[in-house]
């Protein structure tokens, strides 16, 4: 949605508009008085913040030579990166000794910092026509129908096997609602708007459609990695909420450190296709994630630094090489569309993963649980509860966990196989750049 805005609108109006939607939405939530309040302000900040990554990808593609454009986007795939890990942390420690109002209420100063230096720094051109002209392009039925299908789809997804059961009647309605509002998406993109957020043209290239559906899983496998790792150093290792996330720094590193690297190498060679570089990625993601299938609790963390290094490696290689792939498959025209489509797929396989990861998890988890005799203090709803077991109780537990564990870790070998076999679709797009003309890259 963001990307054909800022068609329509211009980058910099369009980046300002997410960033005020953001801020607007973390100053509400630091402010509300209850849970429902919180929910519909983080719905708001959610927004805002949906469209500032794919923002800063299209303004670099903009503003930066197609050279150098590797170079960049691996700079903000590092960025993503920490704050994934950096931003729980924050969030705990403010929770634990300030307020958890905190958690939202640090994201003013930052935002109002950024939005003075887009105004005064920031220098783009501005898209011509009326006001009025730019808001009849605006494809509100595509927007109007994607944001229901995706929220019947999501919904869902984060309910079954937890509020309600995955054959609840609950469930299977939204999921046919989700399902059929995007069929009726798809035909409104293809026969009515004049302007699509999705154009068809789009999906009728495979190579296109593999980097959507490559980025699609890597989004399954990096935040079922993010949820379960921290998860397991909990349970299994008897780490804190912020000790856990120290420990999984080493992944999060890896993904920083190839990030920037493969960003790099695409900005100095046009010898290797991004297909090859995925590809690799892929490998390297699933000998790490069947590394991690035997984590139990004679594990040593060296032994746990090893595995996360190979499978952030993976992660951090294949952000770069799927969003550089996909736009340079495309005309420059379309590199905003393509480029927020790649992270509403990533999105989308994040909540995808994480659902389908933890019924695995939990069905496993408590298949094993069933067969032993537990005090009535004992709750799989907090981790904390295992400690406080008698040692004989304890250690079946901790098994038990530990082969949930290895459960979800052989699903995420599948996320990543199929992550493979996808990028296999991607074409052999290389960078080429015309001689004497860097500031106009274009690929072949």
């Amino acid at each position: 949605m963001y990307g054909k805005l800022s068609d329509i609108f211009g980058r910099k109006i369009t980046f300002l508009f997410a960033i005020a939607i953001f801020e607007i939405g973390s100053l509400l939530c630091g402010i509300a008085k209850d849970m429902v309040s919180l929910i519909i302000y983080r719905a708001i900040a959610g927004i805002g913040g949906g469209g500032i990554i794919g923002l800063v990808l299209i303004i670099i593609s903009d503003i930066v030579s197609g050279k150098d454009r590797g170079k960049y986007q691996g700079i903000v795939g590092a960025c993503f990166g920490i704050a994934s890990v950096a931003g729980p942390l924050m969030g705990g420690a403010f929770t634990d000794h300030i307020t958890w109002r905190w958690c939202f209420f640090i994201n003013i100063p930052l935002g109002v910092i950024t939005i003075l230096a887009i105004i005064f720094f920031l220098h783009m051109k501005k898209p011509t026509g009326s006001l009025l002209t730019k808001f009849k392009r605006i494809d509100f039925i595509g927007i109007s129908l994607m944001i229901s299908s995706t929220v019947c789809i999501l919904l869902p997804l984060n309910w079954g096997g937890n509020t309600y059961p995955w054959d609840s009647p609950v469930i299977i309605t939204l999921l046919c609602i989700g399902a059929a509002g995007y069929v009726i998406f798809g035909l409104a993109e293809c026969y009515i708007v004049s302007e699509p957020i999705a154009p068809p043209h789009l999906f009728k290239k495979i190579n296109v459609v593999s980097c959507f559906s490559t980025s699609f899983f890597q989004g399954m496998v990096f935040f079922s990695f993010i949820f379960y790792t921290p998860l397991f150093f909990q349970v299994v290792k008897e780490d804190s909420a912020t000790q856990s996330g120290l420990d999984f720094m080493p992944y999060i590193l890896s993904v920083v450190v190839f990030s920037i690297l493969s960003g790099q190498f695409f900005s100095r060679t046009d010898k290797v296709s991004f297909r090859c570089v995925t590809l690799i990625a892929s490998a390297l993601i699933i000998i790490g994630a069947g590394l991690s299938t035997l984590w139990n609790e004679k594990t040593g963390y060296g032994e746990s630094i090893g595995y996360m290094i190979i499978s952030g490696a993976g992660i951090g290689m294949s952000i770069q090489s799927i969003i550089l792939g996909v736009q340079g498959l495309v005309e420059h025209k379309d590199i905003a569309t393509v480029t927020t489509l790649t992270l509403f797929f990533r999105s989308i396989g994040a909540v995808f993963g994480i659902a389908i990861s933890g019924t695995v998890f939990n069905n496993r988890l408590s298949q094993t649980l069933s067969t032993l005799t537990l005090p009535p203090t004992f709750s799989t709803n907090s981790v904390y509860t295992i400690r406080f077991l008698p040692p004989e109780i304890k250690s079946l537990v901790i098994n038990a966990y530990v082969l949930a564990f290895q459960f979800t870790f052989y699903i995420i070998i599948l996320y990543s196989a199929l992550m493979l076999i996808s990028a296999l679709f991607m074409g052999n797009s290389k960078p080429k750049y015309n001689e004497g003309d860097e500031k106009h890259a274009t690929f072949e």
